[in-house]
């Protein structure tokens, strides 16, 4: 039997200039990650959300902080 912990994150896009960005809250703490070129959330189908999410959780475990990896 293969129990599978899945966790459901809000995320938003911002477009600033020509660059999409999203945000979400991981660990308490808000992370955002500049969407590659000519990626938009409009267009983007939905298999590849999964992937940002993936990313997402990366970025924040790559910036904690020393006092909240301890």
């Amino acid at each position: 039997m293969t129990i599978q912990n899945t966790q459901q994150n809000d995320v938003l896009f911002q477009k600033l200039g020509n660059t999409w960005y999203c945000f979400t809250e991981v660990n308490a703490e808000v992370v955002y990650s500049a969407l590659p070129e000519g990626m938009s959330p409009k267009t983007t189908s939905l298999e590849l959300y999964e992937v940002i999410e993936e990313h997402m959780q990366k970025i924040a475990e790559h910036y904690q902080s020393p006092e909240t990896a301890a």
